[in-house]
């Protein structure tokens, strides 16, 4: 037990450790980078002059050996750096993801009704990699701009003089909050025009069949152009950024240069070399701070979405407002209060449901059934929380559930990793979906609009069934599917024995009418009162 507890420091002081080495790593390879960059001139410069000057003599063993000595520093820095920085952030990548799906399997379950769509799912995996990522996009830029700015300045103030050393670091000063001012929204707007671009084009070649038919084939195709003009000025914005950023380094490098040679002692060629070359290494990596600053800017929105909990949705009621238990013999709930928004709002409802029957909840359109689903089916999983074995307690349908890009076979294996394509086509059979041509490697496309929407239905409830729960919660199975088909699901719904089933319908057809083993929750004032 202790070793368990301790597990999670031990990792989160092997990740700092790993980050503060790769600082160190990144740190040390700028400085030969500049340190080459500054010598290599004065060594090149100082040749010149002795080779120009008669019975001059010049030695150039020790320069030539801090040349190399830089070279080699700056080759075993850049990879070490490169070793231990990604395997910092894969580190930090990977805590972010299990947090996040930690999160996702406990449901939180003061807001578990709210879904984790795929598109919720993307995004926060995205975020998690901003998180991770910052390390090498935001601080080492940072951490390297200051230490390489602090020795060249040391190392300008003790070739020249202190002014031209000033002049510099308030250069770099200077750029430095020109990169924080401006990094807020430049990245963030970028991704979300290239996010909005991108959804746009599937959307564009999933509907334009469609489209043409109704003659919009025109607009469509406008609208897409009128995102890739929006993509091209951000991009062009950027770009004036970095070119107003670039011209502010020139300016400063000029300004330094000319007070390195205005200096009461004027250098000679080789250290005005050196300070020239030494302080563009440094102006090029403050350069550096405007994209560290957009990062850093982008990870703290991802931090904060990352871990802030989303409110609950308005129409989504807590916990609290049910009563409900699960036994060996079925489920039940109690002392239900239709909220607010429901068509008979102040009633209470209660029902008890025997193993391997059903319970059918009907009403019109807002009379509160998908409310009464999601509520139920939250509080009966609180109420088996830490019980489940095997099979999983709860299983739920909801009315927009999501299917992720993909085949059919990938999407059902998410239930049951253990399904062969061969069951699954034999699965899809039994709903009667082969009648489509489908299959189990059969492409869904993303969100599943590839298929029709009664075709959807059929294939959220299979991958449901592929989890064999104790209780199965279904939305509207019979949407979108003919009278035909849909009699046939609700008899396999009908048919489970070892399943509790609860599902909302408008209007409970006839096959379900003279069924014993059914019972009806009305919730509108055209249906009998609840049992």
């Amino acid at each position: 037990m202790v070793s368990g507890s301790r597990r999670p420091n031990v990792r989160g002081r092997r990740a700092s450790s790993l980050a503060a080495g790769g600082l160190v790593l990144a740190v040390v390879a700028e400085l030969a980078s500049a340190g080459l960059l500054g010598l290599s001139g004065w060594f090149i410069s100082a040749c010149a002059v002795a080779g120009a000057a008669t019975f001059s003599s010049f030695s150039y063993i020790a320069p030539s050996g801090g040349v190399r000595a830089f070279a080699m520093a700056r080759v075993a820095g850049n990879y070490g750096k490169r070793l231990v920085l990604h395997a910092a952030a894969l580190h930090r990548i990977a805590a972010a993801r299990t947090g996040l799906f930690d999160r996702a399997a406990a449901g939180e379950r003061a807001q578990e009704d709210r879904l984790w769509s795929g598109d919720l799912l993307d995004r926060s995996m995205a975020d998690a990699d901003s998180v991770g990522m910052a390390l090498i996009e935001c601080t080492a830029p940072v951490a390297v701009t200051a230490a390489l700015t602090v020795g060249a300045v040391l190392a300008v103030a003790a070739s020249t003089s202190l002014v031209p050393a000033v002049v510099l670091a308030v250069g770099v000063v200077v750029m430095a909050v020109i990169a924080h001012r401006r990094s807020g929204t430049a990245r963030e707007a970028e991704q979300h025009t290239r996010k909005v671009l991108r959804a746009e084009v599937v959307t564009a070649v999933d509907a334009w069949t469609e489209m043409a038919s109704l003659g919009a084939a025109e607009q469509l195709a406008a609208r897409t152009t009128a995102r890739f003009t929006r993509l091209d000025t951000a991009r062009e914005a950027a770009g004036r950024r970095s070119r107003r950023t670039g011209l502010a380094g020139g300016l400063i490098a000029t300004a330094t240069l000319i007070d390195t040679a205005a200096t009461g002692s004027a250098p000679d060629a080789p250290t005005f070399v050196f300070v020239v070359l030494l302080s563009l290494g440094v102006l090029a990596q403050a350069e550096q701070l405007a994209a560290a600053a957009e990062a850093r800017a982008t990870a703290k929105v991802a931090h904060r979405r990352l871990t802030t909990s989303a409110p609950p949705t308005a129409s989504a009621p807590t916990p609290a407002d049910i009563r409900s238990w699960s036994t060996e013999q079925g489920i039940g709930f109690a002392d239900y209060l239709l909220p607010p928004m429901a068509l008979r709002p102040g009633r209470v409802l209660g029902a008890d449901v025997a193993r391997g029957t059903m319970l059918v909840v009907t009403g019109r359109s807002g009379s509160g059934k998908s409310t009464l689903l999601r509520t139920l089916a939250s509080s009966l999983r609180q109420a088996t929380e830490g019980h489940e074995r095997g099979r999983p307690a709860v299983v739920a349908v909801a009315a927009d559930d999501h299917l992720f890009t993909g085949t059919l076979g990938s999407n059902w294996r998410l239930a049951d990793p253990s399904l062969a394509d061969d069951e699954i086509d034999e699965r899809l059979a039994q709903l009667r979906l082969n009648e489509s041509g489908l299959t189990a490697t059969t492409p869904v496309g993303p969100g599943g609009r590839q298929l029709s929407g009664g075709e959807l239905r059929r294939v959220y409830l299979g991958r449901a069934l592929a989890r064999h729960p104790h209780v199965l919660i279904v939305d509207e199975p019979t949407t979108g599917l003919d009278g035909r088909t849909a009699r046939h699901v609700l008899g396999i719904l009908q048919n489970l024995p070892d399943t509790t089933v609860v599902v909302a319908l408008h209007a409970v057809p006839d096959c379900l009418e003279s069924a014993g083993h059914v019972t009806r929750l009305p919730l509108d004032h055209t249906s009998q009162e609840a049992p």
